[in-house]
């Protein structure tokens, strides 16, 4: 049988996601964490200011409503990304460099049971970092110089990194989460072996499979760098991220540690993004990103900010600012526990997919995605229509061959918007058809992803 719906004692995580919390901002570990626990989701990411953790020079200290909620997290069984954050104004220079490093290192030793990940800054593109030592928001500056704000950020990443492997060196270490147009450029400045991990903060564009950057004309003259194919598809710019740090002699291990989707409403009271359409969209990152090898990505973020409907920024949440779930929330319970402890299966082993009629040219096309269990019992595809969803539109006929190892017994369906699920056939018939060591399996295809469990 499927997964069926979890009870707290029964929940099952998926290491390879998170999401993003503001414990540091407010948030009550007493109310929220216990949810978290329940997600399905393996990590949490906060921030802790640095000028809380060093109030004066040299004096460090963890501040009693950061420790509460890191050891509620140790407690619930979750992984805790701290975002070391903000500059220092008890230095002349808000971001001493040696002053920064410092921090992270006494940091790296005193939640070393506690915290599994250190993340150097957010966004030294936003909060005033940039400000502070100039260059374009890209690193696209005339005649090729290199942007001040991104050099400066480089010296304090790699001095971090250091720093904290010298105290602990089981601590990852994470940084980069400028656009990727600059993340390219810092990656090209050199980072040390210390740094264990590459962030980036992939918001979408309509659709989660898009990203905006692309390899045209425009992004060229804006960016002076391509970081994603003409499409501008999210996983090119995950293969060329890899291929950027290879180049440099950069790990190649992506953390994607910020992206979702606002439930908002516009002033006419609709919303701008359904809650449906927020799961939908969710649910498909999530599955390219475990196709495609993203080694963490965290959805943000957790709960709702506020209770304005109209607001961006306070309708992230996966459940409402009053704690009651969104289908976002569930969804992410379905996808985790199905999920976990299966991997992507090797190039010979993946699905196929044909629609009838076929897609027309300039399109997508469609995702085909397959997962393995590690003994090769069960074989799980994901497929959707990267297209806006639509709870109108009719869906397209396609089939999957689906490669499967030994006799198949049992083929499943689960819709993981619904959380609907159907044997589709008790045993090989009519409807499923075993063809050259393949499955073919006919399936209708939309925009909400779905599930064929092979067993």
């Amino acid at each position: 049988m499927l997964p069926q719906h979890l009870h707290a004692d029964e929940t099952v995580r998926d290491d390879r996601v998170g999401v993003c919390t503001h414990f540091s901002q407010n948030w009550s570990p007493d109310l929220v964490m216990p949810l978290i626990a329940k997600s399905g989701a393996g990590w949490i990411r906060d921030d802790l200011n640095w000028s809380a953790l060093e109030p004066t020079p040299g004096n460090y200290r963890i501040p009693p409503k950061v420790r509460a909620w890191i050891q509620a997290a140790h407690a619930a069984g979750l992984k805790v990304d701290v975002i070391l954050a903000y500059g220092n104004w008890a230095y002349h220079d808000h971001y001493d460099t040696a002053a920064y490093a410092k921090a992270a290192g006494w940091l790296a030793r005193e939640l070393a049971n506690d915290v599994q990940a250190i993340e150097i800054l957010n966004e030294p593109n936003n909060f005033g970092f940039r400000d502070a030592y100039g260059g374009q928001w890209n690193g696209n500056e005339r005649l090729g110089s290199v942007s001040p704000y991104l050099k400066k950020y480089v010296q304090i990443l790699n001095a971090a990194a250091k720093e904290i492997k010298l105290t602990n060196p089981n601590m990852t270490v994470i940084g980069l989460g400028t656009p990727p147009p600059a993340s390219f450029r810092m990656i090209a400045l050199g980072l040390v072996p210390q740094v264990d991990g590459l962030t980036d903060h992939p918001y979408g564009r309509d659709i989660p499979e898009v990203v905006p950057y692309a390899d045209n004309p425009y992004f060229f003259l804006r960016d002076g760098i391509a970081t994603a194919d003409a499409n501008g598809t999210f996983a090119s710019q995950v293969s060329m991220f890899r291929t950027q740090a290879k180049k440099y002699g950069a790990t190649e291990k992506l953390w994607h540690t910020e992206w979702g989707y606002s439930t908002e409403r516009s002033k006419a009271g609709k919303p701008v993004i359904s809650e449906d359409t927020q799961a939908v969209y969710i649910l498909r990152r999530l599955l390219e990103s475990e196709a495609i090898g993203v080694e963490h990505t965290f959805v943000y973020d957790f709960k709702d900010d506020g209770a304005d409907p109209y607001s961006n920024e306070q309708n992230f949440g996966l459940i409402h600012n009053d704690l009651s779930a969104k289908p976002a929330y569930f969804a992410l319970q379905r996808v985790t526990s199905t999920l976990a402890g299966m991997s992507p299966a090797a190039p010979p082993k993946q699905a196929t997919i044909e629609i009838d009629p076929p897609a027309k040219p300039g399109r997508l096309g469609s995702r085909c995605y397959t997962f393995s269990s590690s003994d090769g019992a069960t074989t799980i595809i994901a497929f959707w229509d990267p297209k806006p969803w639509d709870p109108n539109a009719k869906p397209a006929n396609a089939t999957i061959a689906a490669p499967v190892t030994g006799e198949a017994r049992h083929v499943f369906l689960y819709d993981l918007l619904s959380g609907n699920q159907s044997e589709i056939s008790d045993k090989l018939s009519q409807n499923v058809s075993n063809r050259n060591g393949r499955i073919s399996i006919p399936v209708s295809l939309s925009a909400v992803p779905q599930l064929l469990i092979v067993r």
